[in-house]
């Protein structure tokens, strides 16, 4: 009796369990999106069915301002678009039951938790009044992906997590000075895409 009450709750449990796994993210998800980054061309690939590797080529935009006061009084904005590569898997732990409540999971349409890892390679396009060094950044985030029609989609994501920059001045006498800055992060994105 013992074993047929066990065999029926396993049955039970794995036929569940089934039911549950027809929700997946996409085999291949390219896209594009823009906001916060003004530039992002991302493509998704499914790891299993609820795993998805986001990789990433963004371009995003650095301001800084400072103010020197003294006998010759100036102040100065500067600014910089800088390139970052970026590797992200997701977990997207909600997609069973966005399908049983009706809602689309297309696209990859769904809440995730991911890891996101950036590097950015020490070179962009500045005014010329910044120094641009060699960085990456690991980043554990909380995410949210919804579709906008057929095509467009909304993302929102936040984390907290460290970054490090690899400074290096050459001096004119050819000593080498090299620091590696570090600091917690916290890192934002709110962007608007489109699918291919």
């Amino acid at each position: 009796m013992k074993i047929l009450l066990t065999v029926v709750l396993l049955l039970g449990i794995f036929s569940t369990g089934s039911k549950a796994q027809n929700a997946s993210v996409e085999d291949n998800v390219w896209g594009v999106q823009a906001l916060m980054l003004p530039l992002s061309v991302y493509n998704e690939t499914k790891l299993t069915n609820s795993i998805a590797l986001r990789s990433e080529l963004a371009f995003g935009l650095s301001f800084t301002s400072y103010s020197y006061i003294g006998s010759n009084t100036r102040s100065s904005l500067s600014w910089a678009a800088l390139p970052f590569a970026i590797v992200e898997p997701r977990f997207y732990y909600n997609l069973n039951r966005r399908v049983e409540k009706g809602k689309r999971i297309d696209g990859n349409s769904g809440n995730y938790w991911s890891l996101f890892a950036c590097y950015q390679p020490g070179f962009g396009i500045s005014s010329g009044d910044i120094d641009i060094f060699p960085a990456a950044y690991i980043v554990p985030t909380y995410g949210l992906r919804r579709n906008m029609g057929k095509r467009f989609n909304f993302e929102f994501a936040v984390g907290l997590g460290y970054g490090w920059e690899f400074q290096k001045y050459d001096y004119p006498d050819g000593r080498t000075y090299s620091h590696t800055d570090s600091d917690v992060l916290f890192n934002s994105r709110v962007a608007f895409g489109y699918l291919f």
